[in-house]
């Protein structure tokens, strides 16, 4: 039996994701969510119904799945194609947006036991008022920041009621999606989230090298501890593009992201995977 340590990571959003009618950012994950679970082929069968956390912490993604009993904890994930994987030991949790905004839960053992959810989180009936607070909880266990937070998590949880009546109003859409664009900003600025604008983003070599890091989930035969290594070092350094103040300071992290994609490149070449 593998057994791969917890290993945080920073994930950037896949260039190569598969299309989707809207695209989903950070805010759209996390949070809580709660359903029924559904276990199959297991000895002793977990929790009936669970509410698991989903949370970013200074730009590691990572799902708690203790609720859910089984002896299931937390598990940190990369991004693929269809939302975030995540192994530990002899587990692998998979995640993907569902339709209505719902999250579907996949757990596979290597005994053969299985759990699957549909999962929904609270809505105040206005997307953008929703993306508000998830970039507001992401803020909250963002500790890189240099100057006080833009939100305040106390202050949201009395304003759910006010937007919960007010379903519809354009102008109370308008504000949160103001609000919510100024914190992801901040947050991209500080390394603790992607950045919202990766096409217009400047030095192609680190944009390539987030890409590459995306990739990485794809292939199975990288250890998963060193994947996510490798993903977080990458997109650590891709992130130093956007404090390269000069032309020169840009040119030189330009050629130390080349480096590490030829890095990451060879090691999944010598994996046997092709990135």
């Amino acid at each position: 039996m593998r057994r791969w340590g917890l290993v945080a990571v920073f994930a950037a959003l896949s260039a190569n994701a598969a299309p989707a009618p809207t695209e989903l950012s950070w805010a759209d994950w996390v949070g809580d969510w709660g359903g029924k679970l559904k276990w199959a082929g297991c000895s002793i069968d977990g929790e009936p119904a669970a509410t698991v956390a989903f949370d970013a912490t200074d730009g590691a993604l990572a799902i708690d799945l203790t609720p859910a009993g089984g002896a299931l904890g937390a598990l940190s994930l990369v991004e693929n194609n269809t939302g975030w994987l995540g192994q530990q030991g002899d587990v692998t949790v998979k995640l993907a947006h569902g339709r209505d905004s719902t999250l579907d839960l996949a757990v596979e053992l290597e005994s053969g036991c299985t759990m699957h959810a549909n999962m929904k989180r609270a809505s105040v009936g206005i997307p953008a008022c929703d993306e508000l607070a998830g970039w507001a909880r992401i803020e909250e266990h963002c500790t890189k920041l240099a100057k006080p937070r833009l939100e305040n998590l106390a202050r949201l949880v009395r304003q759910r009621l006010e937007w919960t009546k007010a379903r519809g109003d354009v102008r109370l859409a308008a504000q949160c999606k103001n609000r919510a664009s100024k914190v992801e900003a901040e947050l991209a600025e500080a390394g603790c989230a992607p950045d919202p604008n990766p096409v217009s983003q400047r030095g192609p070599e680190c944009q390539a090298l987030r890409q590459t890091a995306a990739k990485l989930s794809r292939c199975g035969t990288l250890p998963f501890d060193l994947a996510t290594s490798l993903a977080h070092d990458a997109n650590q350094l891709a992130s130093a593009v956007a404090g390269a103040e000069t032309e020169t300071s840009l040119k030189v992290v330009e050629k130390q992201c080349k480096q590490m994609r030829d890095q990451i490149s060879e090691a999944a070449q010598q994996a046997g995977c092709a990135l």
